[in-house]
C-alpha cells in the first residue's frame, strides 16, 4: 500500500475498466490501516460493489470475472501504479465519487478510523478531485444521514 497517493498520469498508464478501477480502489482502502485485508473487509467491499449504480447488472459472473481482473493486476503492477491508473479511468464525477463513497464504507467498516487511514482517504479524495464540501455530504449521506432525518423531523414539530 503507497504510504502517499503519487499525483498525475504514469508514463506507463493504461486506462482500466471503471468499475475495475473503483474495486482497486476499494482493496486499497481496505488496507490503508497498514494491516492488510481482513475477510470482513473483503467481505464488505463485495457487498458494498453490489449496491454502487455502477455494478446493479452485474451477475454473480461478471462480479467472479471482476474479481479475477483485479487479482491479475495487482499481481502484475505495481500497487503505485495502480492507484494512479485506477484514478485516471474514472471518467466522470459520478464514478469518482462512487470510488469516494466505497473507499470511506471500507474504511468505516471496522467503525474505528486510523490516522493511516484518514490520511489515505484525505489523499484520496484531493486525487478524485472531490472537493472539501463534497466530500462531507457524501460521508453525510452515507454515515449521518438518519440521524440528520430524525433531527429535521424534530425541528419541525
Amino acid at each position: 500500500m503507497p504510504k502517499r497517493l503519487p499525483r498525475g498520469r504514469s508514463a506507463n498508464s493504461v486506462a482500466l475498466e471503471p468499475e475495475v478501477a473503483i474495486a482497486l480502489i476499494g482493496l486499497f482502502s481496505a488496507a490503508a490501516d497498514g494491516e492488510g485485508i481482513t475477510s470482513s473487509e473483503e467481505y464488505a467491499l463485495s457487498e458494498m460493489l453490489e449496491s454502487v449504480a455502477q455494478f446493479e447488472d452485474y451477475t454473480d459472473e461478471d462480479f467472479e470475472a471482476l474479481g479475477e481482473k483485479v487479482a491479475t493486476l495487482i499481481e502484475e503492477e505495481e500497487p503505485e501504479d495502480l492507484i494512479v491508473q485506477a484514478i485516471n479511468s474514472l471518467p466522470n464525477k459520478g464514478y469518482r465519487e462512487a470510488a469516494y463513497i466505497t473507499a470511506i464504507l471500507v474504511v468505516g467498516i471496522d467503525e474505528e478510523v486510523f490516522d493511516s487511514e484518514q490520511d489515505y482517504i484525505s489523499e484520496l479524495q484531493e486525487a478524485l478531485n472531490i472537493s472539501n464540501e463534497r466530500a462531507q455530504e457524501l460521508i453525510d449521506e452515507v454515515f449521518g444521514a438518519d440521524e440528520d432525518d430524525e433531527d429535521d423531523e424534530d425541528d419541525d414539530e
